[in-house]
């Protein structure tokens, strides 16, 4: 039985918030990742944030951490970047419209 109200699903909001919210230009903070997770209703430890990392690593995603000023963390690599769906998009309306 999970801690809390939502641990269940903490990993899937923790990447969720790396995958809209991160990337090389803009990272998040391991207190900047709690409070996000916080404003989901979840509660979770600086230790658990760095588990739940590493399991995502695991599963294949490319979060990058950096230390400069602050520690933070980033995904480095999607599967499709933004140009790459804009071009998506433009070829299925040219298919939809022909």
């Amino acid at each position: 039985m999970p801690k809390s109200v939502g641990q269940k699903a903490k990993i899937l909001y923790l990447m969720r918030i790396l995958l809209t919210q991160t990337d090389d230009k803009h990272m998040l903070t391991t207190n900047e990742l709690i409070s996000m997770l916080g404003d989901y209703g979840i509660s979770v430890e600086r230790k658990t944030i760095y588990d739940d990392i590493e399991t995502l690593r695991q599963f294949g995603l490319d979060i990058e951490n950096e230390k400069s000023k602050t520690f933070g963390y980033y995904v480095a690599s999607r599967d499709f970047e933004l140009p790459e769906l804009k071009i998506l998009a433009d070829l299925s309306l040219v298919g939809f419209f022909s």
